[in-house]
């Protein structure tokens, strides 16, 4: 919200006037006394504050003192507007720290003047340091009447000008005209020599030949100029008549009946940029307070140029790129346009070639982004340099250049294209380093794919797009193309209102322990229920959301809703069991991961054991050091981690030896064809045991079949996970299934024989039911109680359990 301007007045029809006068173009704050003006500076911290000097509780000069002397509203630049217009009223309201002094009544030309000038300054740069040098230069003004006019001048001119000439020979005018110096002249670094800027009461000859009798000295007879220069202070000859007042502009003066020299530093930054120096007829007549008034206005001088230095910069960067110095997007812009327009006069055709860096993000965060601009700039340069038609070439975005020329109607573009992708293709050597690049790109042409220079920019980010999203290095434009992009655009959009509105669920496939047949697990799976197009498919969208950047907080939805689901059933009673989640690159990679989980955990008040981490062996290696780093944060906090779809990525043993993960997920690839590919068998036989030599469990995803299950079985996978037991289902369908025990009723291994747990301590009925088991081929495997029955049940598989009923109550 854009800070107000507050206006003090204890008169209804002076606040209704600057209200008119000001309203149309600001937004205004108002108070009725002093005592509310102060209020409301603390409260609004208004950018300006216009303020009335004769009020009944306390007069504007006390309340001006009062804002000067409060921290948060000291740098608040204040215009005195009242009736008051006698010379000393503006000298006291100067003292006060005022900026302005506006006499009623008002112009409404000169009010708005004033104050756009005053709010310009504010808004453009925060000058702060600047409105207490004008507090200060005010001050000095207020005492010494003869160069109050000087500075006054030269603060105006600061305010007004915006043209270096012109602002040195006005400030050569004010000294000369107001300030009373005959002779004055501003010259300005050029190189070792230094070059006349202004001047007033010598002529461009003169001035030309004392500058080149200044060149011409030796070092160590440092003239006037020269020390200001030097030193960055004033330097003073104040009796040009005195033995040892050396140099060439002191001999002009002397010449020219002069007596007096001050020299004063203009300066740009820490280095002084130029000299201002003025003569004056008497000797002796630059005093202490003279000068450090001077001073001030060769600083009020200093401090316009690096104004105008900035305006210029930010001029500049309005229409060129700070890193590569090549045009922006603005300017880019503009001169598509001018190349479409030229080619509608004299029938040729244009083109737009959209170029990105790949990986750049990458290679700028590894070396730093000083190294990354110094490649920009080398590929920028490059391209400048090597097309072999006149082109512009701008830069649009962190990694992103542009292309844009005219070509012949039936001009076959793709060598030009590729001359100017290989332009890129050098290695480029930093800090001893050799950096290789690669580039995707994207075409349209004029007038075949659009005849303004909008049109023809994004539909050549949509053909670059194309290429990058279908793995081609380039791509011309065409209408299907755009209309895939734009499906794309819309399903992003989509989805970010389905983040905001939570749109999504989560199903659950269950996990089945090999050894048992019970459901040991869970994997959760998000679904997008869109309102109108009904359930999207993770394929569709998973993929966008990584590559938008919304995965993190789907993500992060995900972690919380299955800490909130488990809390939930914990609280129902359902017999909950650990569900693991799936975890993407950008999660993995944002450095939070193990606090964000660990809140969610104690938010819920459940115990790490319920949650596991499922993470791919590609997200992994991407940047093994921080992945090690980030799992171990996960292991201490008691996470089951499991590398999920092992055997596609780099499957290496000694990746699985180097990271701290508790199990192994056999791809579904090496699934499907288990019973008919003797290939993929031994891949699954030799995860399983690799895995097990690591003690980590193993679970196999993508299970459809008997004939799968059975095999991975007798090869020892632990778990398996697949449509044979279960779908992925939804929370209540997998409570349903916990609640109700459901699992699979597995066949005996071969060589295992069938057994009975009875749990009874009576000595005739364990009797009498072994000689009846044995001989129906069952193993009696006895438990004297129910805590011995499931200590028994924790290392030994049994077909049924026999146990007397409770007793009757009596």
């Amino acid at each position: 919200m854009t800070a107000p301007i507050l206006i003090i007045d204890d008169e209804p029809g002076n606040l209704a006037t600057l209200r008119a006068i000001l309203a149309p173009e600001h937004a205004l704050a108002f108070a009725r006394n002093g005592a509310e003006g102060l209020a409301a500076a603390r409260k609004h911290h208004p950018a300006l504050i216009l303020l009335d000097v004769q009020m009944p509780d306390m007069d504007g000069y006390a309340v001006c003192r009062q804002l000067k002397a409060q921290p948060d509203t000291s740098d608040i630049p204040v215009i005195f507007v009242t009736a008051m217009s006698e010379v000393g009223d503006e000298a006291a309201g100067f003292a006060c720290g005022a900026v302005d002094y506006i006499v009623k009544p008002v112009s409404p030309a000169l009010v708005r003047a004033r104050v756009r000038t005053h709010m310009s300054l504010v808004h453009a740069n925060r000058l702060t340091h600047y409105v207490r040098e004008l507090e200060s230069h005010q001050l000095k003004i207020a005492r010494l009447s003869r160069i109050k006019s000087v500075l006054s001048g030269i603060n105006a001119a600061v305010i007004r000008i915006r043209d270096r000439a012109a602002l040195y020979d006005e400030a050569c005018r004010i000294a000369a005209e107001a300030g009373g110096f005959d002779t004055v002249w501003i010259a300005l670094r050029d190189g070792n020599r230094l070059r006349p800027a202004a001047w007033r009461g010598a002529s461009a000859e003169r001035l030309e030949q004392v500058l080149a009798a200044m060149a011409q000295e030796p070092d160590d007879e440092l003239s006037a100029p020269r020390r200001a220069l030097a030193y960055g202070h004033a330097a003073c000859c104040n009796d040009l008549s005195a033995p040892g007042q050396g140099g060439a502009p002191c001999a002009d003066a002397r010449g020219h009946g002069f007596l007096s020299l001050t020299a004063l530093p203009l300066m740009l930054g820490t280095r002084a940029a130029g000299v201002m120096v003025l003569y004056a007829r008497d000797a002796g007549y630059f005093d202490a307070e003279e000068l450090a008034l001077l001073e001030d206005l060769a600083a009020d001088i200093s401090f316009a140029m690096e104004y105008i230095a900035q305006e210029e910069r930010v001029n500049y960067l309005s229409y060129y790129d700070a890193a590569t110095g090549l045009p922006n997007h603005a300017l880019f812009h503009d001169r598509l346009g001018q190349i479409i327009q030229s080619c509608k006069h004299d029938g040729s055709h244009a083109f737009v070639f959209m170029i990105d860096l790949d990986r750049f993000k990458r290679l700028n965060d590894a070396l730093g982004s000083r190294a990354g601009d110094q490649v920009l700039r080398i590929v920028g340069q490059r391209l400048v340099d090597g097309l072999d038609r006149p082109c512009t070439v701008a830069r649009l975005a962190n990694d992103v250049y542009v292309i844009a020329g005219t070509c012949g109607a039936n001009e076959n573009l793709l060598p030009l294209i590729e001359h100017a992708a290989a332009l890129i293709g050098p290695p480029i050597t930093l800090h001893d380093r050799e950096i290789h690049l690669t580039v995707h790109g994207g075409i349209a042409s004029y007038p075949r794919d659009g005849a303004d220079a909008d049109t023809m920019l994004a539909h050549a980010e949509a053909a670059l797009r194309q290429a990058k999203s279908g793995g081609e290095r380039l791509s011309f434009y065409s209408p299907e193309q755009n209309a895939a992009m734009m499906a794309k655009l819309e399903l992003e959009s989509l989805l970010r209102r389905a983040c905001e509105e939570q749109q999504f669920v989560l199903y659950y496939q269950p996990k089945i322990d090999l050894g048992s047949g019970r459901i040991a697990g869970a994997e959760a799976l998000i679904r997008w229920i869109h309102p109108e197009r009904g359930m999207v498919s993770p394929a569709q969208f998973i993929p966008l959301a990584e590559e938008s950047g919304l995965i993190l907080a789907i993500g992060a939805w995900v972690i919380a809703s299955v800490c909130a689901q488990q809390a939930a059933w914990q609280t129902a009673g359902v017999p909950v069991v650990p569900v693991a989640l799936n975890l993407s690159a950008a999660q993995f990679g944002q450095g939070d991961l193990a606090a964000q989980v660990a809140s969610q955990l104690a938010a819920h008040r459940l115990g790490s054991d319920l949650v596991e981490l499922e993470l791919t062996e590609s997200l992994v290696m991407r940047d093994p050091a921080g992945a090690g780093q980030t799992m171990h944060q996960l292991r201490a906090l008691g996470l089951h981690l499991s590398l999920d779809d092992f055997g596609t990525g780099y499957s290496s043993l000694a990746h699985l030896k180097r990271f701290p993960f508790n199990s192994v997920k056999i791809d579904r690839a090496f699934v499907t064809d288990i019973t008919t590919n003797p290939d993929d068998a031994a891949i699954a036989s030799a995860i399983i045991a690799m895995s097990h030599n690591l003690r980590m469990l193993v679970i196999a995803e993508g299970v459809e079949t008997a004939e799968q299950l059975e095999l991975l079985r007798s090869k020892g996978c632990d778990l398996i996970q697949g449509y044979y037991f279960s779908p992925p289902v939804s929370a209540a369908a997998f409570a349903a299934m916990l609640s109700a025990g459901q699992g699979i009723a597995l066949p005996l291994a071969p060589g295992q024989q069938r057994s009975v747990l009875l749990v009874d301590n009576d000595a005739d009925m364990v009797a009498e039911l072994k000689r009846a088991l044995q001989a129906a081929g069952y193993q009696l495997l006895r438990a004297d109680s129910p805590q011995a029955a499931l200590e028994t049940l924790t290392h030994t598989p049994v077909q049924a359990i026999l146990c007397p009923p409770p007793p009757k109550n009596r």
